[in-house]
């Protein structure tokens, strides 16, 4: 791949007043159509306005919670009990806390998509964001954890059945200890949730997390049976892995490697760009193609064969001309060389 100057991050969102949203599709004030390749940075992971969540949350069953939590517990191996909380950024600082509290530690590690650990002194938990890992490990994680007494924490709050139909867990066979989930499981609606051992569970300060929305509850246990009885995730899996191979090609055969490569998980893949001017131009090509792209295309269960193809058309008429156009020459002599693996 290119140069160690790729950018990675996302850029902000701009707030824009829209229409209404269906599916995968997004309609301006001004009637035009956008398809929606951002999906709420990935949380609606069913598509807007999904029936059978919308018909939920219109009618609110008085047992939503505990429907969720046993939604909740039949995807996740380790949901064995569940707490739920109104925003997803409550759950892992209590699942922390937990940690603590049950190890009598205070040291945690972190590793974002599953880097090697090291170094278990006085260690209460790790922290592990489990996208994009290698199996091998989160497998070292669960054995350091094991070894140091330490409590696993998954930090599933983009993975959750959309990398797997059972989140990172199923994809890796590694069971943490405690396991974060986001609005992703309310296709998109504000809710967290802790889940694991009963432990742990009932270690968490009851004033650690907030009553979760009636509404937002609803939405999870609609979300969570639509995924039960239909899983996304080999669907989305597909659709990445067509979308990363074709632009790869086009990549390929424009000689752009060195600027532009389409990386990550294939249900999430994120375009990386070797300069900010770079990402700046193909924002402005995408929109004007009738894109909605932010950071990392969030693939849904409302997209399917077209919506891929009609974006990988708009990267075959981008990345040449991109190319063509002498802008990488003027860039790239800025840029350092490309580093050896």
């Amino acid at each position: 791949m290119g140069s160690a100057a790729f950018i990675t991050g996302t850029p902000p969102r701009a707030r824009r007043v829209r229409a209404r949203a269906l599916g995968c599709r997004v309609w301006e004030l001004d009637g035009s159509a956008r398809v929606d390749f951002d999906m709420g940075g990935g949380a609606v992971l069913l598509g807007h306005a999904h029936l059978v969540v919308e018909a939920a949350v219109a009618d609110i069953p008085s047992d939503a919670e505990d429907a969720a939590a046993d939604a909740l517990s039949f995807l996740s191996p380790a949901a064995v009990c569940v707490r739920f909380t109104a925003e997803e950024s409550q759950g892992l600082p209590a699942a922390i806390a937990a940690a603590r509290k049950v190890t009598g530690r205070r040291r945690v590690l972190a590793s974002a998509g599953g880097t090697p650990l090291a170094d278990a002194d006085d260690l209460a938990a790790v922290v592990v964001d489990p996208l994009g890992a290698d199996p091998a490990d989160l497998a070292h994680a669960r054995s350091l954890a094991d070894a140091s007494g330490a409590v696993l924490i998954f930090d599933e709050g983009v993975s959750s059945f959309r990398v797997d139909e059972h989140g990172a867990q199923g994809l890796s066979g590694v069971i943490p200890d405690l396991c974060i989930h986001g609005t992703a499981i309310a296709n998109g609606r504000p809710i967290g949730a802790v889940a694991g051992r009963p432990d742990l569970i009932a270690a968490i300060d009851e004033h650690d997390l907030a009553a979760p929305r009636p509404a937002s509850l609803a939405a999870a246990a609609a979300t969570l049976h639509v995924l039960a009885d239909c899983p996304v995730a080999p669907q989305l899996r597909v659709l990445g892995a067509e979308l990363q191979a074709e632009v790869g090609r086009i990549v390929e055969s424009a000689g752009a490697e060195r600027f532009f490569s389409l990386d990550g998980d294939p249900t999430l893949p994120a375009p990386l760009f070797a300069a900010p001017q770079l990402e700046g131009l193909w924002l402005k090509e995408m929109s004007s193609r009738g894109f909605i792209v932010v950071g990392p295309h969030a693939i849904c269960a409302a997209h399917g064969e077209p919506e891929v193809a009609a974006l990988i058309e708009a990267y075959a008429a981008i990345i040449p001309a991109m190319t063509a156009k002498g802008l990488l020459e003027s860039l790239l002599r800025r840029l350092p060389e490309p580093f050896s693996a």
